[in-house]
């Protein structure tokens, strides 16, 4: 196009030079020069005097207009003259005449640059064998490709000879594409933005190529949409340069994510090249591997990220039932998820918000109680806390009693104060085990409820029990299952500021390997130091046998019993029982 207005600057200079400025002799030359090229991209000349320069220029300005109209849909002569040189031929009379003249009457049928590549693809196509286009149709224009294989099976010959024969049409393609391609590809291309919806594309494409069988159409159209370098992503065509912008959005997203992955979308949108991309947002947001999470973006698509994507949307501190209901996780992991995120933290008892939303932040009433006792010294009232902590926190001052009574804390008079691990004061181990097996092993006992099996832990361990299997108080420990292979150990607890006791946890799969069921009782017996025996309560189970070996029961069983698993007729476990109902009469 850049060229047709040169040439054309230069004949309306040559116009002005030689006096041709008169109107009667400049609509002559409109009415006259449309008519000198009669054959298709060759001027006629009409004496055997040497050429006029338009007659020289002819075949140049033939093929610039037939591509002007073919690629940037040019219908007059005005179309391809800029508003400068319509505003001169508006001066010297002549823009009504120019308008008038069209294109298709001017190139007098030369033809176009994709009516010549068609032609060219189209003689080459022609002149191909059955295979060959079989090859064609299988391995360049069908997506995915079949395999040279298949198409060795296909055709009756082998693989590399396939191989072979592609490489060879390819070479032909790409003779018969020519340089034109190039020139049709970068004029077209200009045309479109970095992301064209694929209807708008496929039809502009559509209108430029010539009405060709399906081979020679579609070959022309891949080459001609590689070349400008477009791919198709769900409806959209996009350019080599927004995939290179999308690849950098997502390197600046892991840049600027936040601890649970979180991108602030304001600020992603300012690392784009340049103003002008803002308009693709959209687009660049849907193919970037950002995830949409209620309204915020993330780099991942985790339960922690769609919970405080959730806490986000709503603006306000809120409870875990508002945040599920929003991200769709169970509410009662909920607050798993949420405390184990830094910037978010709980506002009170039910409601959890951002780090900067909260002035002072629950630290749980065992941490709220702490707090105070370190704020006044050592040493803080009872009236402050069930003053302040029920108020303040939405707590309730039975909850706030219950912690102040826990190992944790010393209560004297109206004070309360932190209990050293020194002062804590444990019973004896037969006062609290459920009984001995016949080798004298501790054991402890307890009911299963369904919620074991869902991870949860059983609560309500003894404290002297903990301590016997080596847990320190505040600390934790892992136990081995002695009788049973391929479980994971357990893990034991003691929290002194817990008001159900210690726990053991990881119960889930040491049960269904001993086909417990709910309501079931069973047996945890000491075998030593961080070591245990779990198995079925079984109350026909004979003195003197060990833990872990359940032995068929026997007839009926006396209910008005102890249920500590050994044999009812045993003397010493009579002596035995005696013996445990001393001690616990002294220790009361």
């Amino acid at each position: 196009m850049r060229d047709l207005l040169i040439m054309l600057e230069e004949f309306l200079r040559e116009c002005i030079r030689t006096g041709t400025t008169d109107s009667r002799q400049t609509n002559r030359w409109i009415e006259e020069s449309p008519n000198v090229p009669q054959t298709p991209g060759v001027p006629t000349t009409t004496s055997e005097t040497s050429p006029t320069p338009w007659e020289r220029t002819g075949r140049q300005l033939n093929l610039l207009l037939a591509v002007a109209a073919e690629l940037h849909g040019a219908e007059t002569l005005a179309d391809v003259l800029n508003p400068e040189f319509m505003r001169l031929a508006s001066r010297m009379g002549i823009s009504a005449k120019i308008g008038a003249i069209r294109i298709d009457d001017v190139v007098d049928g030369t033809p176009g640059l994709a009516s010549v590549v068609s032609s060219r693809l189209r003689l080459t196509i022609e002149a191909t064998s059955e295979n060959e286009r079989t090859i064609i149709e299988h391995r360049l224009l069908r997506a995915p490709p079949k395999t040279l294989e298949e198409i060795g099976s296909l055709v009756g010959v082998t693989r590399e000879r396939i191989r072979q024969v592609q490489a060879r049409i390819e070479g032909k393609i790409r003779a018969a594409l020519g340089r034109e391609l190039r020139v049709i590809a970068w004029t077209l291309k200009e045309q479109f933005d970095h992301v064209t919806p694929e209807h708008e594309f496929e039809r502009r494409i559509e209108e430029l190529l010539p009405d060709d069988p399906p081979l020679v159409k579609g070959l022309f159209r891949q080459a001609l949409i590689t070349t400008m370098g477009y791919t198709l992503q769900k409806g959209v065509y996009l350019d080599k340069r927004t995939c290179k912008v999308i690849e950098e959005i997502d390197a600046s997203a892991r840049k600027l994510a936040d601890d649970v992955g979180l991108v602030n979308e304001e600020q992603l949108v300012a690392e784009l090249p340049s103003e002008n991309w803002r308009r693709f947002w959209p687009w660049l947001r849907k193919f970037s591997r950002l995830y949409d999470l209620h309204g915020s973006l993330g780099i991942r698509d985790s339960a922690k990220a769609r919970a405080k994507a959730a806490l986000l949307s709503i603006e306000r501190p809120a409870t875990r039932e508002e945040i599920a209901a929003i991200c769709g996780l169970e509410e009662a992991r909920i607050g798993g998820h949420l405390s184990n995120i830094a910037s978010v933290v709980r506002a009170d008892k039910d409601r959890w918000g951002l780090r900067e939303w909260i002035d002072d932040e629950y630290d749980g009433i065992v941490g709220e109680i702490i707090q105070r006792i370190e704020e006044d010294g050592g040493v803080t009232s009872i009236e402050r806390l069930l003053k302040e902590l029920p108020g303040k926190f939405n707590v309730s001052p039975n909850s706030v009693r219950a912690y102040m009574q826990t190992p944790r804390f010393v209560i004297h008079d109206r004070w309360i104060s932190m209990a050293s691990v020194s002062s804590i004061q444990l019973r004896n181990l037969d006062d609290v085990i459920d009984g001995r097996d016949g080798n004298g092993a501790p054991y402890w006992t307890f009911i299963v409820e369904a919620r074991f099996f869902d991870g949860y832990s059983v609560t309500g361990i003894p404290p002297e029990f903990a301590k016997a299997l080596g847990c320190k108080p505040d600390e934790g420990e892992f136990v081995r299952i002695a009788n049973l292979s391929g479980c994971r150990d357990l893990s034991i607890r003691w929290p002194l500021a817990s008001t159900t006791g210690a726990s053991l946890g990881y119960l889930a799969d040491p049960l269904r390997q001993l086909g417990i069921q709910p309501c079931q009782r069973v047996r945890v017996t000491i075998r030593g130091t961080g070591l245990v025996d779990l198995a079925a309560e079984d109350d026909g189970e004979v003195a003197g046998v060990g833990a872990g070996k359940p032995l068929r029961r026997p007839g009926p069983v006396d209910l008005t019993a102890e249920d500590d698993g050994v044999e009812r007729s045993s003397p010493s476990h009579a002596d035995a029982i005696l013996a445990r109902m001393k001690n616990r009469r002294r220790a009361l």
